[in-house]
């Protein structure tokens, strides 16, 4: 059986077709009602439960080594998910609501995301994904120019790798969220080095965009382990 990385999934024709040779690792879709459409499949059976990432313009070795990761653990998970009761689910959606992260989510509730991610957009509308254009208020300068690097970013905290100091370098806010998170963030002035950030406050962190123009991401597309196969349909 091959490892494949499955781009412009669609609704998951092409990793049916090729389910007895190929078992996705990873699947490429930008349009929400076809992830909707490839979390059923999952859920029923009909393909490979893995993550989903939603563009392929920032999809790197970097981030393709990260879903693999999240596949492992995916597949570790496997049988032992616990199912949320009505009152847990109703829960995890007002938290989302209040601000909290689907990541946060999936693991106080001991599901993986993509589950987490699902159970949200059945009860109340997700937050935009959009993050360029210039309607944009948060622009960076490029499409999707900080997504690579705030990946990267996250797992570092996550892992331990970074710590954040939950006050702000610039005028030193300790601002909170209502769920008692930090408002604090990382901020690069550089997306080639995701971990060389500054902790700003949201209001320093959008001040500086509205000023400054980070250098952006220059870096090549890498192959990466535990890929065999690319293949997909057309975007």
């Amino acid at each position: 059986m091959l490892n494949g990385l499955d781009l412009f999934s669609g609704i998951g024709g092409i990793s049916i077709a090729l389910s007895e040779w190929v078992k996705p690792v990873a699947y490429c879709e930008i349009d929400p009602y076809c992830q909707g459409v490839l979390l059923s499949r999952m859920a029923s059976g009909d393909i490979e439960e893995a993550p989903i990432w939603p563009d392929i313009k920032c999809l790197d070795k970097a981030c393709l080594d990260d879903m693999i990761s999240l596949k492992k653990e995916m597949d570790s998970m496997a049988g032992k998910l616990k199912k949320l009761t009505e009152k847990q689910a109703e829960q995890a959606k007002n938290s989302y609501i209040d601000g909290m992260s689907l990541a946060d989510l999936a693991h106080i509730y001991g599901v993986t995301r993509q589950a987490m991610w699902d159970l949200i957009r059945r009860r109340t509308n997700l937050r935009s994904n959009k993050r360029y254009g210039k309607d944009n208020h948060f622009y960076r300068g490029g499409a999707r120019a900080d997504e690579r690097a705030g990946k990267i970013l996250d797992n570092a905290i996550r892992y331990g790798k970074l710590l954040n100091p939950e006050k702000c370098s610039c005028c030193g806010s300790e601002e909170r969220f209502k769920d008692g998170r930090t408002a604090i963030q990382g901020h690069h002035d550089d997306y080639n080095n995701p971990l060389a950030v500054r902790w700003l406050c949201q209001k320093c962190h959008h001040e500086w965009h509205k000023h400054n123009e980070p250098i952006r991401f220059t870096g090549e597309p890498e192959l990466t382990e535990g890929v065999d196969i690319i293949f997909g349909g057309f975007p």
